[in-house]
């Protein structure tokens, strides 16, 4: 009886020691936030669910008279963009989504490894060059950027993937700064047990770094799925989910169906939901520990 008094206790004094004014303010401003943030996916679910002439007529009224989950059902009938259906758009976005995060990933390690563990000549220019490239605006490069894709055939091809082997980009300041907290001591001892650079790099840097890859890895599927510039860009008859109800909200103007629209807007963001949910520990996760603890 007597520990669970002071328990009790303990507890309260901790709460009234963090009952200060910065911290109410935080929570009531990350509660606003989260509040919106729910609010609004609550919003286009219960919107999702009405007719079309009574979204149109009672557009403000939050539950509707008539749950229409059909929706759901004539959302992939509806959905058609080119001539590609629901499945065909979720299929450009499934290779899309791999292909991009895998083969970046992939370069953008490398690249962040060697930048980090070896010196050679010409290593600052290099280094120059790759934060000058993330100065460059999007839309400021995408002039050159097109004609670069349909003078090497990349443009509307599959090809397009060779794109994503660049190597540059914010992931690789972050994967750089992990390696810089790697001590080299573990490649040190490897060589004296006769082990090369490539076996290193394999067998021992890139476990340790999991973690790191593991997040970042996360969030560039979630960029991925959600990207629709690239397709209606660079790939018009390969039509993402993601681009495709951009495209036929576009194409259908005044006449689209809104409910329809967002029960496809919603179905699209079930698979970010749920990668987000499983893996929410490693996307929120410290990516900044380095090899040795202690």
């Amino acid at each position: 009886m007597e520990k669970t008094i002071k328990a009790k206790r303990s507890i309260k004094r901790y709460f009234i020691q963090q009952l200060t004014v910065g911290n109410v303010v935080a929570f009531v401003v990350f509660a606003l936030f989260a509040f919106s943030m729910v609010y609004a996916i609550a919003w286009a679910f219960m919107a999702s669910l009405k007719d079309h002439i009574e979204y149109t007529i009672n557009k403000n009224n939050f539950f509707p008279e008539n749950w229409r989950f059909g929706n759901y059902l004539e959302a992939f009938k509806l959905l058609n963009v080119r001539g590609n259906n629901v499945f065909n758009m979720l299929f450009n976005s499934i290779w899309l989504m791999l292909g991009q995060s895998l083969i970046s990933m992939a370069v953008c390690c490398t690249t962040a490894y060697i930048m980090s563990k070896y010196d050679f000549v010409g290593k600052k220019v290099i280094n120059f060059v790759i934060i000058a490239s993330m100065m460059i605006p999007l839309y400021g490069s995408m002039a050159s950027t097109m004609r670069l894709y349909m003078k090497t055939g990349m443009y509307n091809s599959p090809l397009i993937l060779i794109a994503s082997a660049s190597g540059v980009g914010s992931m690789f300041l972050i994967l750089r700064s992990y390696f810089n907290g790697v001590s080299w001591q573990y490649a040190e001892a490897a060589k004296i047990d006769g082990a090369n650079d490539f076996t290193i790099y394999v067998r021992i840097m890139l476990p340790i770094a999991m973690p790191a890859i593991g997040s970042i890895m996360l969030v560039m599927l979630i960029n991925a799925w959600n990207d629709y510039t690239t397709a209606i860009y660079y790939l018009p008859d390969y039509p993402t989910i993601a681009s495709g109800l951009y495209l036929y909200k576009t194409i259908a103007g005044f006449n689209v169906n809104m409910p329809v629209y967002f029960a496809g807007v919603l179905m699209a963001a079930v698979p970010t939901f749920i990668l987000f949910i499983v893996f929410q520990k490693q996307i929120m996760s410290s990516i900044t520990t380095g090899g040795l603890k202690g």
